[in-house]
C-alpha cells in the first residue's frame, strides 16, 4: 500500500497513485449509493448519476492526494515522536482541514456548474460530516502507516545502540587494583572450587573476584552464552556440540576443559540458535 522511499528521514510515501484511485472509488460508491426511497435501478441508469459519481470521485481523490502531500511534507518538518503537539496541530490544520475545504468547495462548484441534481444520494444529506469523517480516517491510516514504517527502524537502532554500549573490556579486581581484559580474548569463564576463572584463547588464565552473574550482564550475549551455572562460553571458542540421551547438550570448546560443559534440555534449543546465528 505504501512505498518506503525516504524523504531524508526514512518516512514512507504512504499511498501510491493506484491505491489512492482504489480508495477514492470505494468512497465514491458508498457516498453516491442511491437511497432506498429512490428508484434504485433507474438511478443507476441516469446520466446525472454518472456525472455525480465522477465529480465525487474527483473531489475525494483530491482530498486523499492533498492529505498525502501535506502529511509527507509534515514528516520532513516535525516527526511525531520528536514534537508531538506541534505536529498534531499542523496535521489537523494541513492534513485535515485544508483537504476537507478543497474537497468541499470542489464538490459544490462542480455540481453547481454542471447543474446536477444529487438529492437522491447520501452524499448531499450529510456532505460535511461525511467528508470530515473520511478525512479523519485517512489521517489515522497515515499515522498507522507512519508507525509501521518507523517501528522496525527504532528496534534496529535500539539494538545497535545496546550493542555499542557493551564494553569491549572487562575491568577485573586483582587484589591491588583492576586489570583490563579484552572480551574478544576470552574463550570461556568458569567456576572451579568456588573460584571464578577467565580462560583466554591463547591458554592464559586469570582469577576473577566477580560473580558469574555480574560478568554475564556485562558481556555481549550475541558472543557469549551462559551454558550452565558454572560456565559462560564464547562462540569463538565453541567447536561444536553433541546431543546427549536426555536431550541435553555436551559442548566442545578450545582450550579444552577438564569436565564436559553441559547445556540442559531446556536451554538446548536456545543454545543451538545462538551457535548457528551470524554475528
Amino acid at each position: 500500500m505504501h512505498n518506503r522511499k525516504s524523504d531524508g528521514k526514512n518516512s514512507p510515501d504512504y499511498f501510491s497513485f493506484g491505491w489512492m484511485m482504489v480508495i477514492a472509488l470505494c468512497i465514491t460508491i458508498c457516498l453516491n449509493w442511491p437511497t432506498m426511497n429512490s428508484r434504485f435501478w433507474n438511478t443507476f441508469n441516469q446520466n446525472w448519476y454518472h456525472i455525480a459519481c465522477a465529480n465525487t470521485f474527483a473531489a475525494v481523490f483530491l482530498m486523499i492526494t492533498f492529505t498525502n502531500i501535506f502529511t509527507i511534507y509534515l514528516d520532513s518538518k516535525w516527526l511525531w515522536e520528536e514534537n508531538l503537539w506541534k505536529r498534531l496541530f499542523f496535521q489537523v490544520l494541513l492534513g485535515l482541514m485544508v483537504p476537507i475545504l478543497i474537497c468541499y468547495f470542489f464538490g459544490l462548484a462542480s455540481f453547481y456548474f454542471l447543474k446536477v441534481n444529487i438529492n437522491s444520494t447520501r452524499y448531499i444529506r450529510n456532505m460535511t460530516s461525511l467528508l470530515v469523517l473520511i478525512c479523519i480516517m485517512i489521517n489515522l491510516l497515515h499515522i498507522v502507516l507512519y508507525y509501521i514504517n518507523k517501528v522496525p527502524e527504532w528496534i534496529k537502532n535500539e539494538a545497535l545502540n545496546s550493542k555499542t554500549d557493551l564494553p569491549e573490556h572487562l575491568y577485573i579486581p586483582d587484589g591491588k587494583g583492576e586489570k583490563k581484559i579484552a572480551t574478544e580474548t576470552i574463550a570461556y569463564i568458569f567456576i572451579d572450587t568456588k573460584t571464578t576463572y577467565i580462560q583466554h584463547h591463547n591458554g592464559d588464565r586469570n582469577v576473577c573476584f566477580v560473580a558469574l552473574d555480574n560478568l554475564y550482564e556485562k558481556l555481549d550475549h550475541a558472543l557469549f552464552f551462559r551454558a550452565n551455572r558454572t560456565y559462560i562460553v564464547s562462540r569463538l571458542a565453541v567447536e561444536g556440540y553433541e546431543k546427549v540421551t536426555d536431550r541435553s547438550l555436551s559442548v566442545k570448546v578450545l582450550p579444552k576443559t577438564k569436565e564436559n560443559i553441559s547445556v540442559s534440555r531446556l536451554k538446548a534449543t536456545q543454545f543451538i540458535q545462538w551457535f548457528r546465528a551470524s554475528f
